[in-house]
C-alpha cells in the first residue's frame, strides 16, 4: 500500500516550499545540480535573491556526538536539541548543515567519538542519530553535508582498507537508506597534520575515495575539504562533483581572489567552515554570495566546543541576519533594475553630483576626470557610457549618439559572438535547436561549407579555441585581410594564410578574427537559423536593444551568403548586454546568457602560456571572446579588478564590466586604430567609492 502524501504550497519567505508535516522520513527533499546551481526539488535554490543557486550552510558536526570516554553525556538529547532548532535555522536561509561521523574538536582532547568501528563497520547506536538528523533535515527541506573522517579520530580506523571499507559502508547505508538529500564529504580539512592514514592526508588519496564512493552510487555528490586557506589541489577539484573549501584562515580580502581561482573547474563551490564571528563574518557571507560562492558559518564557541548549544539566530544574530538578507528575495521595489528599451524611456540617469555620490557610489570629482580625459584621449567622434548600480552616472557623446549610433564596434563583436555562441549551446543542450553543441566540441563539426578542409588540423579545433584564439586559424599577426569572400575565409581561395594552420591548434595564442568568422557559421549550422536573426532573437530583443548593423559576406552559389560576427551598436545597447554579464546572465526574471558561461569568461579558457602573436599581450588574457585585463603582465593591467572583463574594439571602443564594483563601461566610435583602452576602464574603476573610502571631496 502507498502512502500519499500531500504537500502545502505556501509562499516561504526565504525561498523554499516546505512539505507539511509528516511521519519521520517520509518526506524527500532532493538536492541535485544542474548549471553549476543548486537546485531542490528541481527548483533553483533561493531563486530572485543574490544567493540564487547557491547553498547557504553551518557546521554541525557535533550534532551527532558522542564520547565514549564520557558516558554520563546525553547524545540522543543533544541530537533532539539540534533537530529541535532546525526550523529556525531553516527561516534564516540555512539550506544545509554540516555532521561528521567523526565530529570535530568538542574543545577538549582525548574524546572517542566515531560512527566507525576500527574495520571500517558502521555502529547503529551512531548512524540512528544520523538518521534522525537528516530525516529532519529533509522534513524541513534542508539538506546534509555528511563527512566521513575527521583529523584526531581516523586513528580508530586500523587501516587504509578499513578506511575504503568505511567509505563504501557509507555510501552503502545512504543508498539503502533512500536519502535524497545528503552530498558527501570524505574528511574534514583532509590535508591537517592530524590524521594519520596516507588516502586520508594527500590529494591522490582523497581522490580515489572519491572516486570508490561514485562507483558505488554515481548519483550521489561527493567533495572533500581542504584547510582554511581556501585552496584546493588540481586533482581534487577535478574529481569532485562541487569544490569544499574552508575559510578559517582566509581574510576577507583574499576571499574573491580564493574563489576565482576555483571558478574555472566550472563546478559550484562551497564554503562550509569559517569561524569568524559578528560583523566579519556576515562581511565574509556576503563576499562569497557575491563572487558566486556558497558559505558556511562555524561557531566554534556555541555549536562544537562543548557544552554544545543550538540557539538558532541567537548563535550570532548578525550572521543570521546578513545570511537571510543575501537569501530573502526583495520587494518589488528592491529588486535588481534592468532598464527598459530606449523608446520606451531607457536607462536612468543620475546628473547632480550629491546623487552620484550618495545613490551610485561614485566620485563626482573623478568622474568629471574622466570626461575631461575621455575628450582628450583622441579626437575621433564617440559615444562614452558608464553604469554604476543601474544608473548612467556618465554620458559623453562627440558626434555620435549613444542611443542610436550603431555604426561598427570592431573587435568588441567578438565578445558578443561568443555570448550568443553559448546561449546557443545551452538551447541546444536543451533540444530547442536541430543539433547538440557544447564549447568542448570539434568546431568543424558544425561548419559544413568548410569541408573538404584546406588543413586536416582543423578537425581537432573545438569551439571554445575559436573564441580564445588559440585555433591556429589565420591569426592577424599573418597580415591577411579581415574581409573577403567565404571562400577566402575557410581557406578555399588558394590563400595560404588561410588554408593553412598558423599553428597547431590549442599549442599557442594567435588572435583570429577569421576564427570567429567561422563561429558565426557554425551558430547558424547548430541552430538552423542565420547568425544575425538567432543573435536578435536570443540576445537583443530579450535585452530591450533596438539598433544593431550586420557584416555580411558572399559566397557565390556554393557557399551562400551569410552574416560574419562584425556588427554595429550604440553605446547604451552595448552597455545592456555587459549589464546582463554583471548580473550572471539574468535579465528580469529569464536567465539569457547562461550562468555557467558568465562564470567561466572570469579565468582562462584555455592552457597556453606566453605572448599572443601579433600584440604581445599574455595569452591568459583571453577567455570566451572576453578578456581579462587584471592579467596583462605590463603596466597595462596595473590596479585592475581581478573579475574584470573587457574586450577592446580597434578605434577606441571597449565594453567592460565589473561584478565586485557593479560597474559597466562602453565606449563606441565606429572607427579603427590604437587607444588607451585599459586607461578608461582604470579610470572608471577608480571613480568608485568603495566602504570606508575617503573620496576627492572628504566624504565617505
Amino acid at each position: 500500500m502507498k502512502t500519499i502524501i500531500r504537500y502545502i504550497v505556501a509562499s516561504f519567505a526565504v525561498g523554499v516550499l516546505l512539505p507539511a508535516a509528516a511521519s519521520a522520513g517520509a518526506e524527500k527533499t532532493r538536492i541535485s545540480i544542474a548549471d553549476g546551481q543548486w537546485r531542490l526539488n528541481g527548483g533553483v535554490t533561493y531563486p530572485g535573491t543574490p544567493a540564487e543557486g547557491l547553498l547557504m550552510n553551518v557546521r554541525m558536526v557535533n550534532a551527532v556526538f558522542e564520547d565514549k570516554n564520557r558516558p554520563w553525556f546525553d547524545a540522543e538529547g543533544n541530537t533532539s536539541e539540534f533537530i529541535a532548532r532546525i526550523p529556525e535555522y531553516v527561516a534564516h536561509g540555512i539550506r544545509a548543515f554540516t555532521i561528521n561521523l567523526q565530529g570535530g574538536f568538542p574543545g577538549y582532547e582525548g574524546a572517542d567519538n566515531s560512527a566507525f568501528r576500527p574495520n571500517g563497520s558502521l555502529r547503529k547506536d551512531y548512524m540512528q542519530r544520523v538518521r534522525r538528523v537528516i530525516e529532519a533535515c529533509g522534513r524541513n527541506g534542508a539538506v546534509v553535508i555528511l563527512g566521513c573522517y575527521y583529523q584526531r579520530q581516523d586513528q580508530i580506523l586500523r587501516d587504509e582498507e578499513a578506511v575504503r571499507k568505511g567509505v563504501m559502508n557509507t555510501v552503502r547505508w545512504l543508498g539503502e537508506s533512500g536519502f535524497t538529500n545528503v552530498v558527501l564529504e570524505i574528511a574534514n580539512e583532509f590535508n591537517h597534520q592530524g590524521f594519520d592514514h596516507p588516502v586520508l592526508k594527500k590529494p591522490a588519496g582523497q581522490a580515489e575515495l572519491i572516486r570508490l564512493a561514485k562507483r558505488i552510487s554515481p548519483e550521489l555528490l561527493v567533495s572533500t575539504s581542504g584547510l582554511g586557506n581556501g585552496r584546493l589541489p588540481d586533482s581534487v577539484c577535478r574529481t569532485s562533483d562541487f569544490l569544499l573549501i574552508h575559510f578559517n584562515g582566509t581574510k576577507l580580502d583574499d576571499i574573491p581572489k580564493r574563489i576565482q581561482a576555483l571558478k574555472k573547474y566550472g563546478k559550484p563551490i562551497v564554503c562550509n567552515e569559517d569561524q569568524k564571528y559578528g560583523d566579519r563574518a556576515a562581511q565574509a557571507a556576503r563576499l562569497s554570495v557575491k563572487h558566486g560562492a556558497s558559505w558556511g558559518f562555524m561557531h566554534e564557541k556555541i555549536n562544537q566546543h562543548f557544552p554544545f548549544h543550538f540557539k538558532g539566530s541567537e548563535d550570532d544574530p548578525p550572521v543570521y541576519a546578513r545570511i537571510k538578507e543575501l537569501s530573502t528575495e526583495k520587494d518589488s521595489k528592491e529588486k535588481s533594475y534592468f532598464p527598459p528599451p530606449e523608446s520606451r524611456g531607457g536607462w536612468r540617469r543620475l546628473d547632480k553630483p550629491d546623487e552620484i555620490r550618495r545613490i551610485a557610489g561614485i566620485d563626482p570629482g573623478r568622474l568629471s576626470e574622466l570626461k575631461d580625459w575621455l575628450l582628450a584621449s583622441d579626437k575621433r567622434n564617440f559615444a562614452a557610457v558608464v553604469v554604476r548600480n543601474g544608473y548612467i552616472v556618465l554620458e559623453v557623446e562627440r558626434g555620435n549618439s549613444a542611443k542610436t549610433d550603431s555604426r561598427r564596434v570592431a573587435s568588441v563583436s567578438k565578445a558578443i559572438c561568443a555570448t550568443v555562441l553559448a546561449i546557443a549551446s545551452q538551447q541546444s543542450q536543451q533540444g530547442l535547436t536541430p543539433k547538440k553543441m557544447t564549447f568542448d566540441d570539434p568546431a568543424f563539426r558544425f561548419i559544413p561549407w568548410a569541408y573538404p578542409l584546406s588543413d586536416p588540423r582543423k578537425e581537432k579545433i573545438t569551439v571554445k579555441q575559436l573564441f580564445n584564439h588559440t585555433s591556429g586559424i589565420c591569426p592577424e599577426a599573418t597580415g591577411a585581410s579581415n574581409r573577403g569572400t567565404w571562400e577566402y575565409i575557410l581557406g578555399h581561395s588558394g590563400d595560404p594564410k588561410t588554408a593553412r594552420l598558423a599553428f597547431d591548434p590549442g599549442t599557442a595564442s594567435g588572435y583570429s578574427t577569421h576564427a570567429l568568422h567561422h563561429a558565426s557559421l557554425l551558430c547558424e549550422n547548430v541552430t538552423g537559423t542565420p547568425y544575425d536573426r538567432f543573435a536578435i532573437q536570443a540576445l537583443f530583443k530579450p535585452l530591450g536593444i533596438e539598433h544593431w548593423w550586420f557584416q555580411y559576406f558572399d559566397g557565390g552559389k556554393e557557399y551562400g551568403r551569410h552574416p560574419s560576427h562584425a556588427m554595429g551598436m550604440p553605446a547604451r545597447d552595448l552597455a545592456r548586454i555587459a549589464y546582463c554579464m554583471l548580473h550572471s546572465g539574468r535579465w528580469k526574471d529569464k536567465q539569457v546568457i547562461p550562468k555557467w558561461f558568465v562564470e567561466q569568461t572570469a579565468a582562462p579558457t584555455h592552457k597556453v602560456k606566453g605572448l599572443e602573436m601579433r600584440f604581445k599581450i599574455n595569452a591568459e588574457t583571453f577567455s570566451h571572446g572576453w578578456q581579462l585585463p587584471a592579467r596583462l603582465r605590463d603596466a597595462s593591467g596595473r590596479g585592475m579588478p581581478e573579475d574584470a572583463r573587457y574586450k577592446p574594439g580597434s578605434g577606441g571602443q571597449l565594453i567592460a564590466f565589473v561584478p565586485s564594483l557593479d560597474l559597466v563601461v562602453t565606449r563606441q566610435t565606429g572607427s579603427s586604430g590604437s587607444w588607451e583602452y585599459e586607461e578608461y576602464l582604470r579610470r572608471a574603476c577608480a571613480a568608485v567609492i568603495l566602504q570606508g573610502q575617503v573620496n576627492s571631496h572628504g566624504t565617505m
